[in-house]
């Protein structure tokens, strides 16, 4: 329906109203009944998408391949043409009632905009300017994607955010973390959550979970004891990053739910490849630094903080986050615990068993399915790396997976006990009224 009919239509909702024949409370939810439904995703708008990433390659290609031959000025002219004419060809769209055609096109004058600003720094030997120039190409695909608005041009945005973000972690001119990219990153969240884009939300909720990493790598450094505390330090950092973000999810904030899934990931995958990290036999250099002190026992502290909030407003169980939180506790602890041989993997995986037992528990709450989908591939994933490194050589692989088949029964049988105490009423006292 188009909006005139809108108008119209509340015009006379208000004259029905005040002449008695529609009851004036009725007035907003007849408006939103006639609203029309938002548009989905449809066979039309992604062939629009996919040949407006077509013609972008096609213009790149033309130019790149007559490039040596067009002068300065027919170089611009070309690029700056058909960007202008992408742009106003998707005002054009819009305006006519062709949103698909219109997000195509908006897409390849963002597309554009890129080719011109890297065709400029090839014209004048930039090579110093090409991450600034992806920069400058995610910033003006932001602005596009708010301004039309675009859901399309908004996933290009955040996809050219995270490629600046790695060009400039393997710049060897730019060392440290790239700060810069979290106010990159906050702005384009909060255009995800504006336009409801879930395809950004997760690229950057992915992007975020690299760029923390790339952080605390350049933090802790590159030996093995290092490896070690930057395992730790991620797992702790991203933990409390998932807390928050199931926090925020509580009190329905748009967004959060796809940052703490993402996090929870990260964290659990960081939980497993810390039993690969390498193990050092001189104990002093297990001690972690003063950098790893900070970082993860602020993160720590965060984590059980946000664990005993979410105890208090009902929506964590005590058993489950007791255990992550101890669990944390274990990785806190574990560089200046870490000894070697086969039993430091066997403390690891029991910390790791534990956290995805939690994770089951938490996931048989409504509504937490997927904190219980996290610890049972946990589970499994653990289960195999066990079966690998230490029983290979020790069990075959009946006896290994009957073991495993009967620890999942119990562990199914646990939770079954759990969730029925839970859904139980509470006995009276004996003397209590009824």
């Amino acid at each position: 329906m188009s909006g005139g009919y809108l108008k119209r239509l509340a015009r006379d909702l208000d004259r029905w109203i005040a002449d008695g024949l529609v009851p004036a409370q009725n007035r907003q939810a007849i408006l939103d009944s006639a609203a029309p439904s938002p548009r989905r995703w449809s066979a039309a708008g992604a062939a629009a998408i996919l040949g407006a990433v077509l013609l972008a390659l096609a213009a790149l290609s033309f130019v790149g391949a007559n490039w040596s031959e067009l002068p300065k000025l027919a170089r611009f002219a070309l690029i700056l043409s058909a960007l202008w004419a992408s742009l106003g060809g998707a005002a054009a769209a819009f305006a006519r009632g062709a949103p698909a055609l219109g997000h195509a096109l908006a897409l390849l004058g963002a597309a554009l905009f890129g080719a011109a600003i890297m065709l400029t720094a090839q014209t004048f030997n930039m090579s110093a300017f090409r991450n600034t120039g992806v920069l400058i190409w995610a910033a003006g695909a932001l602005a596009t994607a708010l301004i039309i608005p675009s859901r399309p041009v908004l996933i290009l945005a955040a996809g050219l955010g995270a490629l600046w973000a790695g060009l400039e972690a393997g710049n060897p001119f730019a060392p440290g973390p790239v700060w810069a990219y979290l106010a990159l990153w906050a702005v384009t969240a909060a255009a995800a959550v504006r336009l409801t884009s879930s395809v950004t939300l997760h690229l950057l909720a992915a992007g975020l979970a690299a760029w923390i990493g790339h952080a605390l790598w350049e933090v802790f450094g590159q030996t093995a004891a290092d490896a070690r505390d930057w395992l730790c330090a991620f797992i702790l950092v991203t933990g409390a990053l998932a807390m928050a973000a199931a926090l925020a999810m509580d009190r329905r904030v748009a967004g959060a739910g796809v940052l703490a899934g993402w996090m929870a990931w990260a964290a659990a995958l960081g939980a497993l490849a810390l039993q690969g990290a390498g193990y050092v036999d001189d104990p002093g250099d297990m001690l972690p630094g003063l950098a790893y002190a900070i970082i993860a026992g602020l993160a720590f502290a965060a984590l059980a903080g946000l664990s005993l909030w979410r105890i208090l407003t009902g929506a964590l169980e005590r058993g489950p986050a007791a255990a992550l939180v101890i669990a944390a506790a274990c990785v806190l602890a574990w560089p200046a615990l870490a000894f070697s041989g086969d039993a430091a993997d066997m403390v690891l995986g029991a910390v790791i068993y534990a956290g995805a037992a939690a994770l089951v528990l938490a996931g048989a709450a409504p509504g937490r399915r997927f904190a219980g989908t996290l610890g049972v591939t946990v589970f499994v994933l653990q289960s195999l790396y066990v079966y690998a490194r230490l029983f290979g050589d020790l069990l075959n692989t009946a006896a290994f997976f009957f073991i495993g088949g009967v620890l999942l029964i119990a562990l199914s049988v646990g939770i079954g006990r759990w969730a029925r105490r839970r859904a139980a009423p509470p006995t009276l006292k004996t003397g209590e009224p009824s």
